[in-house]
């Protein structure tokens, strides 16, 4: 397998590189990002749907795994494969000390209305923080949810940061970005639940709210909560109980509790267990 040397911080493909790495509006604006790391790497592979134009390996450090797996992705995916000094690399990676294998993915078509409208969904309303944005992501597709669906001003949900706390789970969903409450309102077919400790029914105590078909339930930011948009919009709200002595749980820890919550519900009412 041919590998193509590239020596200079000048070369237009490191320029890009860098850029993707660093500047969402960039990303956006090409349809592409990066990815770091043996595991994602290996994620995209299983994918047949994701494509990937490069592999960029580090001359020094990459592993013969790392090498062996730049050369299954050229084969697999057509992609092809550079190698980069490992200062060169580091300049380009978005991950301190990596293990020598990034990828130029292309970001997947968004989906069409009727693609997900009908199905559960993951709607984050402002959140900011790369960490929760992926952790929300695996969560969701770890709980069966298969949307994931932002608010204008919510982190990008395609950034280095955020595709490492998701583990690769933003291949296993489908990812709406800016879609406004109003709209999601009208596009979306089933109920808007809000997870929200002002108020509501008690989250492990209400009757089934899984029943009555797909349901999209609604996270607010860290601190403050869900936008007075968002709770206008929702048709229910729930509360999770907490122990006392605990203030609250973080946007990631709550969505994982009603996710979970809802995956169970399902799970029993289709065993037919009461």
């Amino acid at each position: 397998m041919t590998h193509l040397l590239i020596e200079s911080d000048a070369n237009p493909r490191v320029k890009r590189w860098k850029r993707l790495a660093a500047d969402a509006r960039f990303l956006r604006r090409e349809g592409a990002l990066l990815i770091e790391g043996i595991h994602l790497a290996e994620v995209v592979l299983e994918h047949p749907d994701v494509k990937v134009s490069a592999v960029i390996l580090s001359g020094g450090r990459s592993t013969n795994e790392a090498a062996g797996l730049a050369d299954k992705l050229a084969d697999a995916k057509g992609a092809k494969v550079y190698v980069l000094s490992d200062r060169l690399y580091d300049s380009i990676s978005p991950v301190e000390n990596g293990v020598g294998i990034m990828c130029e993915v292309e970001i997947p078509e968004v989906p069409s209305d009727d693609a997900w409208r009908s199905l559960d969904a993951l709607y984050l309303d402002g959140v900011q923080d790369s960490g929760n944005a992926g952790t929300l992501i695996r969560s969701a597709a770890a709980a069966g949810v298969r949307v994931v669906i932002t608010s204008p001003g919510a982190a990008c949900l395609w950034t280095p940061k955020v595709l490492r706390a998701g583990m690769g789970a933003h291949f296993s969903v489908m990812i709406i970005e800016g879609c406004p409450v109003r709209q999601l309102r009208e596009r979306y077919a089933g109920r808007l639940l809000a997870a929200d400790a002002r108020g509501g029914e008690n989250l492990f105590l209400a009757p089934d709210y899984t029943a009555r078909g797909p349901i999209c339930w609604m996270m607010g930011a860290e601190g403050p909560g869900l936008s007075d948009e968002a709770l206008a919009a929702t048709d229910e709200r729930y509360w999770i109980p907490i122990a006392e002595g605990v203030e609250s749980l973080n946007v990631a820890a709550a969505a994982a509790v009603c996710l979970f919550d809802s995956s169970r519900r399902r799970l029993l009412r289709d065993a037919g267990t009461p």
